[in-house]
């Protein structure tokens, strides 16, 4: 096994959450310095990794190990090595190492890179002809130079061809199949194990029938508005508990009803009380989306979601065991939604590629005790 190089990670923000599974990955982090612990205190642990977290004072203690920039105030951080006594060739820029984010792509995709000179900071494309003085505190100030060269992204053909109204404006149904529903049913195909025993859906029972087969011993129907018994279908309302019973299915399938629901707090806690112990709730909401007046006019359409409002949302119930969230989409994909395009009109891999930024579906599987 390949032994990891010792570094230490000056910076824990933005640009070291964006970067970090990579780094712990490939190196073996000795230490944090971060100016917000006290010189004189020793050190703090980092709560999420464990590891020490001490003040730059302090980095004499790790002689000869790479320190890795992680802000895009590199240049105030970069001078505070070297008034430390840090050699410059111990010192690396982070924003230089992948992942990148698409400012970084443009700096450092195409032969870009940071130098340190003195006690600034440059960046250089040879390529490019560009040789410039970063500002100490803002990497990103560099972009009034560059907006002139070939790295940067020009956006006429794009906005030329977008249209100020969607192409279809009911998600895409007129066209085949809303991308949103390729996301739902990826989940729930991901997680057909848990549709079983007495299991009951939202307005229908056709993703029970789907994904569940001859694992589903009962099949019940939850609709706010009728009960119809010939098909098992029950009145019930998760807001109000009209028509909810305790501990009465093994799993739940909700998909795209909260935000519909305005007392998301009561509707949550109906759907943990009607799982059996230990029961399963398969949950889908939406994140970016239009918003459809019939719906809107019918029942309301009042959320959008991220994947900590779905979490925190169930996370808060005492009967709760455990939340998974996942989330599905990305820049293409949600422009497509926005627009009306069908998940038929889009590539497989222009589907599955994950941005969680763009967030156009947010799922979870919540346990109950």
């Amino acid at each position: 096994m390949k032994r990891r190089e010792k570094v230490i990670l000056f910076g824990r923000g933005m640009v070291y959450e964006r970067k970090k599974e990579v780094l712990h990955r490939e190196y073996d982090v000795e230490a944090f310095l971060d100016n917000e612990v006290e010189p004189d205190l020793g050190f703090i642990v980092d709560e999420r990794t464990g590891i020490r977290v001490v003040n730059p004072a302090k980095v004499t203690n790790f002689l000869e190990v790479p320190i890795i920039l992680l802000s895009y105030a590199l240049g105030d951080m970069y001078r505070q090595l070297l008034e430390l006594g840090v050699d410059k060739e111990r010192i690396w820029f982070g924003p230089c190492l992948k992942p990148y984010n698409s400012f970084e792509k443009i700096l450092f995709e195409n032969g870009g890179r940071l130098n340190g000179v003195g006690k600034d900071i440059f960046y250089e494309n040879t390529a490019q002809g560009l040789y410039i003085k970063t500002s100490s505190s803002d990497l990103e100030g560099i972009m009034k130079d560059v907006k002139c060269t070939d790295l940067y992204p020009k956006t006429d053909g794009i906005l030329k061809i977008l249209p100020l109204e969607p192409i279809d404006d009911t998600y895409g149904m007129n066209r085949g199949t809303p991308v949103d529903r390729y996301y739902i049913e990826k989940f729930l195909e991901s997680h057909k194990e848990q549709i079983r025993g007495t299991v009951m859906e939202i307005g229908d029972n056709t993703y029970t029938g789907k994904f569940g087969g001859n694992k589903v011993s009962d099949s019940v129907i939850l609709h706010v508005e009728r009960e119809n018994r010939k098909i098992n279908q029950i009145k019930g309302n998760f807001a109000t508990g009209q028509g909810i019973e305790k501990e009465y299915v093994d799993c739940l399938i909700c998909t795209q009803t909260l935000p519909f629901i305005y007392d998301l707090d009561s509707a949550a806690d109906h759907m943990i009380k009607i799982l059996k112990k230990g029961g399963i709730a398969l949950i889908t909401a939406g994140g970016i989306s239009q918003i459809i007046q019939y719906e809107k006019i019918h029942y309301g359409h009042f959320w959008s979601f991220t994947d900590m409002s779905l979490r925190k949302l169930f996370e808060r119930n005492p009967n709760v065991d455990s939340v998974q969230v996942f989330t599905y989409g990305n820049v293409k994909t949600a422009t497509a939604f926005l627009y009306g395009i069908s998940f038929e009109e889009l590539k497989r891999e222009e589907l599955d590629f994950c941005d969680p930024n763009y967030q156009v579906i947010i799922a979870a599987v919540v346990k109950k005790k």
